[in-house]
């Protein structure tokens, strides 16, 4: 490989490893929240919206994984891996709740897509250099 390049990966690799970290950054944010509840640092009527912001912060931080590393525009990656989150988000709720996903989780679906617009405005390439001519 010539010095200076650098090998790029594959899109679907990237959307995934940006699934994964939203995934990851939920659960980790999820599982310290459960023991801040539990301790009683946390009162439990503030559980949901600290969810909320935990699914909002997993789609910026996804999408922001995918908005560097895809061939096309950052808006359009991160909007994709706020997609595919939300569909992890939907599937597990529909498999743990038989009711369905009721109104809070329409909530947190809403803010995985806040934050996956969110990732892709602010995921520009930035110091990127033209050539002159």
């Amino acid at each position: 490989m010539a010095k200076g390049k650098k090998k790029r990966t594959a899109t679907g690799v990237v959307l995934l490893q940006g699934t994964a970290a939203a995934v990851g950054v939920y659960l980790a944010g999820v599982l310290l929240l459960a023991l801040l509840v539990v301790k009683g640092v946390v009162p439990e009527r503030a559980a949901f919206p600290a969810v909320a912001v935990l699914c909002l912060l997993g789609a910026l931080s996804g999408g922001g994984v995918a908005a560097r590393g895809t061939p096309w525009g950052p808006l359009p990656a991160a909007l994709l891996n706020t997609a595919l989150f939300a569909a992890v988000l939907l599937v597990v709720g529909l498999a743990c709740w038989p009711d369905g996903v009721g109104g809070r989780g329409v909530v947190l679906l809403l803010c995985a897509l806040g934050g996956g617009l969110a990732a892709g405005v602010l995921g520009g390439r930035r110091g990127r250099r033209r050539k002159r001519k």
